[in-house]
């Protein structure tokens, strides 16, 4: 390995860092989720999702802070330490966690397709998959600047969040992850 060479490790750690500090720099966003996606460098097709995600979320208007994706380039501590750091702990990756304010910190999550497609496979792609719906849904808040209505998409698994604000819960996972 290079010496400079990024591993799975640093890269995602630098990803926190830049996260942590836009969430924590963030004032007045008009953005009604933060998606975050958790995933394995073997995971092709969700990484295909989090890239319609971005397509999406760029459109909008959406900052680095509002989408994120940890494990691109392979599982790494991070992606491991924000799940059980986040109070994640029926998500398995690959997964999708769209996080919202709506009177305190609710997560949706959705188990994404792992692997990659087999060849002449094309990538389902229908309205009713929790991770299309909700992005549907996502995109009429943003452009309407209301709260989506994700506990009405089937196939999301709501999780209210009781760990005090999500900067500090990502600081924590940071310094967890730092430490070790």
């Amino acid at each position: 390995m290079r010496e400079h060479e990024e591993t799975p490790d640093s890269h995602d750690l630098g990803k926190l860092t830049k996260w942590h500090d836009g969430l924590g720099s963030a004032t007045g966003s008009d953005f009604p989720v933060c998606a975050l996606f958790l995933a394995s460098g073997d995971d092709i097709r969700a990484h295909n999702i989090f890239r319609v995600y971005r397509t999406e979320f760029e459109e909008l208007g959406a900052g680095f802070h509002d989408l994120v994706i940890f494990g691109q380039h392979g599982m790494s501590s991070t992606c491991a330490a924000l799940i059980p750091g986040l109070g994640l702990s029926d998500v398995r990756t690959p997964s999708l966690v769209l996080i919202s304010n709506d009177n305190g910190i609710v997560f949706h999550t959705a188990g994404l397709p792992s692997g990659v497609l087999s060849e002449g496979s094309t990538e389902e792609d229908g309205g009713d998959i929790p991770w299309r719906a909700a992005l549907t849904a996502v995109t009429a808040a943003a452009k309407d600047k209301t709260t989506p209505a994700l506990d009405e998409v089937k196939g999301l698994a709501r999780v209210d969040f009781a760990g005090g604000t999500l900067v500090e819960a990502i600081e924590k996972v940071k310094l967890q992850v730092e430490s070790a």
